[in-house]
């Protein structure tokens, strides 16, 4: 059986560790990480604080623009355990949930009180990169938990964290760009105009992509940065015309790769040059609206629905039985969240935080995406990514895999636990 536990009000902490300080010390300092009230709590074999439960918490939006995100990242988490018949290695799993609204303060204090009180052995979620940030000063300084991170990319939580008790189920922001360059000079065009939603996720987007497109021989022509939220593209798309690009790379996520990409068409710039960008621009949560606005166009991703493996075909059968629909990327990052509980787990014969650290770092996965492991220098994955291109399918839209990067590492940004 598996119990679900609604936790009531928090408790205070918070600052870092020793371990990388040089590297830490940057990161933690930046996020303001403040307080000093610890609670010692201690571990066994049966979970946090002597629970007789592997016990697991969600830190994830459940209310607003990124709700559905959270939900399906609970959803895959629990499909996982549920297949296990509710439990980890004979041990009853249980749950405990708060909404953070992608609220920064709200993510740090759901967080302490899941550390402290609630005693919670994994930390899973968040969405929102800013949380992430705000939350490691405190996965730091309690050091008795392990965080799954199931969706933030930010780089930075390696390159200026470098926290052993952080692995990442998700991806990071290098991965999502960067190995699209050599695809995008090979196949499409030695010329791009760059184009981002114009905050820290897509300025690093657009970043790491034009490094390794200039690494290899190509030429970035222009960069145009729209707002957040951005209604009417048509001051940018006139840019990004101008630039007299053969191709685009773009990152643009949600409704703004909705509006993006279906004027990007009715401008006519489908006609004029390729567009490319990392997968979130052309996702299974955005294609439906963005229909055949969309056709012909290429981007990156970790996970891709359509993949034609047996593993992935499965996943989906039984995401799609559980919930009347198919698994998105966020789906499938908590699928793998709930894949690493249990294989920590496991091999370490119960809850103990240093021993779930050691049982998970280089540890492999058996993940729908395909080859996925923890890479051991930085506990960031070491996966496959795929390359798609729209096409038409059943009377609508779907992404096509036209080919698959294998077990993709990228930068350790000087992390080496």
């Amino acid at each position: 059986m598996v119990r679900e536990a609604i936790p009531s009000e928090g408790a205070s902490g918070g600052q870092n560790s020793q371990r990388n300080y040089h590297y830490r010390r940057r990161f933690l300092a930046g996020v303001g990480a403040a307080g000093s009230l610890a609670l010692a709590g201690c571990t066994d074999s049966l979970g946090a604080g002597g629970s007789s439960a592997v016990k697991v918490g969600f830190v994830l939006p459940f209310s607003g623009t990124y709700s559905l995100l959270g939900e399906s990242i609970e959803n895959g988490f629990k499909l996982h355990v549920d297949d296990l018949g509710g439990e980890i290695d004979g041990t009853e799993v249980e749950y405990v949930k708060k909404d953070t609204g992608a609220d920064t303060s709200t993510g740090v204090s759901i967080t302490k009180e899941f550390i402290q009180k609630e005693q919670v052995d994994f930390l899973v979620g968040p969405v929102s990169s800013a949380v992430a940030a705000a939350m490691l000063p405190e996965v730091e300084k309690q050091a008795s938990a392990l965080w799954l991170n199931a969706n933030s990319g930010n780089f930075k939580l390696v390159a200026e964290g470098c926290s052993k008790y952080h692995f990442r189920t998700a991806f990071n922001s290098w991965q999502t760009s960067a190995p699209l360059a050599r695809f995008v000079m090979d196949n499409v065009a030695d010329n791009v105009c760059v184009s981002y939603a114009d905050y820290a996720f897509g300025q690093q987007s657009k970043t790491f992509f034009s490094e390794e497109f200039e690494k290899a021989g190509g030429t970035v022509v222009d960069e145009v940065a729209a707002p957040l939220g951005t209604s009417d593209y048509s001051s940018f798309l006139q840019e990004i015309e101008n630039s007299g690009a053969d191709a685009v790379y773009s990152f643009f996520a949600g409704g703004d790769a909705v509006n993006y990409v279906k004027q990007f068409s009715e401008f006519g710039l489908n006609d004029k040059m390729t567009q490319t960008g990392s997968g979130f621009l052309l996702s299974a949560d955005t294609l439906p609206a963005q229909g055949e606005a969309a056709l012909g166009m290429y981007s990156l991703l970790h996970y891709t629905p359509t993949k034609q493996s047996e593993r992935n075909q499965a996943f989906v059968e039984a995401y799609r039985g559980a919930h009347d629909t198919a698994p998105n990327v966020y789906a499938c990052q908590g699928y793998d969240a709930a894949l690493a509980a249990e294989k920590a787990v496991t091999e370490a014969g119960g809850t103990d935080v240093e021993q779930l650290v050691d049982a998970l770092s280089g540890a492999k996965i058996d993940s729908p995406r395909g080859n996925f492991r923890f890479n051991p220098k930085t506990n960031d994955p070491i996966h496959d990514l795929d390359v798609r291109k729209v096409v038409s399918a059943d009377g609508g839209v779907t992404n096509e895999i036209v080919e698959t990067l294998e077990s993709v590492e990228g930068p350790t940004w000087n992390c080496s636990l």
